[in-house]
């Protein structure tokens, strides 16, 4: 990826001395706040596709695979620059990975992954080419062993550098795919990093299953269709015509199931301690919020015709640990029904929120220990460090989108 790249869409705001294309250094903790109009934002497959829902509080929930399926859907469809992608070639670096009919070793054994991961192997790892397929003999364990014993571990043999040419392939898989750049995966199953720690890639991207805020109401609708698939189903559908005219004909039943409304929530997690392992820079997360922006633009269908992106807010910290606990930023964004007595919401009407334009976080004083140290030092001393450490605990509060109804004073 290029190193002189820009942000697209400008959606987070680069610290002072830091590129778009360098690794995100500090910490961000995100509100994602999507609503569903006569939808099935997520079937379960276990229940006939029915929406599914948390049994002991009648809640809807999505599962973070499904969210995730959303950006890697967009990535396979459009460019970073939200333009169509030609000839079905994905961006460079936005290729997906995790995508239907993939065979997954494939992929990995690549000629493009291999050349690539050789390059990474010579240049970034400092290693000799001709070391990449070069063998020795393995080691004994340093016991008398019998003879034929002895004769097979002198026939077996190491790659001395296996341990760089796997991390090369690793890094070769997530600077191509933007998901596993992203969201991680395990690539240890078959191929060249068949069971290597390499393999086990952690993302910095986390998702929360997504639960909506109050119940929602289940709805079934039956459907017949009037043609067979078959001559075979077109005779039974005669003979069941004979006994029941209602029913019979050319005509299969069939069930849709969706919810009347829901208002769901979830929050994303980003780590930049992982980052620095899959590289995933400034660009990157610029391209995944837009995308998250747009996750329902091409998902729509019969059953998922009312999904959009109502709230989407980024805590951007200031270091990588973060300035404050993820959950203390959370309670900040609240999203509540108005009417406390309505069981089933029926629109976005219904509920008011509030979101903080800025976040500082309270230093505890101590005023017996500091005391006596404050009285030795000049007020602009004391403005000018007080000033500092305002900055250090400063959180960036970026609302992307927010369309939440404000709480009207009664």
């Amino acid at each position: 990826m290029s190193n002189d790249i820009e942000l697209h869409h400008k959606l987070i705001t680069i610290p002072n001395g830091k590129k778009a294309s360098d690794i995100v250094f500090e910490r961000h903790d995100m509100v994602l706040l999507f609503e569903a109009k006569k939808a099935n934002p997520n079937g379960d497959p276990d229940a006939e596709n029915m929406p599914r829902i948390q049994p002991n509080t009648l809640k809807g929930l999505v599962t973070d695979v499904c969210l995730k399926r959303k950006i890697r859907n967009f990535f396979s469809l459009y460019t970073t620059d939200g333009n169509l992608i030609e000839n079905g070639s994905a961006e460079s670096g936005y290729d997906i990975f995790i995508r239907e009919n993939a065979i997954l070793q494939q992929l990995m054994e690549a000629k493009p992954i291999e050349d690539l991961a050789k390059k990474i192997f010579e240049k970034t790892h400092l290693q000799n080419i001709k070391s990449w397929d070069a063998k020795k003999p393995k080691k004994g364990k340093g016991k008398k062993e019998d003879s034929a014993t002895a004769d097979t571990d002198q026939k077996e043999e190491i790659n001395p550098a296996e341990e760089k040419k796997q991390e090369s392939f690793r890094d070769a898989l997530c600077q191509t795919y933007f998901d596993l750049r992203a969201f991680g995966g395990v690539i240890s199953t078959e191929g060249p990093l068949k069971g290597s720690f390499y393999g086990q890639v952690r993302g910095p991207i986390q998702f929360s299953f997504a639960e909506s805020l109050d119940k929602v109401l289940q709805l079934d609708a039956t459907i017949t269709r009037c043609c067979s698939t078959s001559k075979k189903e077109e005779e039974q559908s005669k003979k069941q015509g004979e006994s029941d005219e209602k029913t019979g004909g050319n005509r299969t039943m069939g069930r849709k199931y969706n919810i009347d409304y829901g208002l769901y929530r979830t929050h994303i997690y980003f780590s930049p301690a992982f980052a620095a392992k899959t590289r995933f820079t400034y660009a990157d997360l610029d391209n995944f919020l837009f995308a998250i922006t747009h996750m329902f633009t091409d998902d729509t269908s019969a059953n998922r015709s009312g999904m959009r992106v109502v709230g989407l807010v980024d805590f951007q910290h200031s270091r990588p640990l973060g300035n404050e606990h993820a959950h203390k930023l959370f309670e900040k964004v609240k999203v509540e029904i108005r009417d406390k007595e309505k069981e089933f919401p029926e629109s976005l009407e219904d509920y008011w929120g509030e979101c903080p334009d800025t976040y500082q976080k309270e230093e505890h004083k101590n005023s017996n220990n500091n005391s006596e140290c404050d009285s030795n030092k000049t007020s602009e001393t004391r403005e000018e460090k007080s000033n500092e450490k305002k900055d250090n605990n400063k959180i960036q509060v970026k609302k992307i989108i927010w369309e939440i109804p404000k709480k009207h004073n009664v």
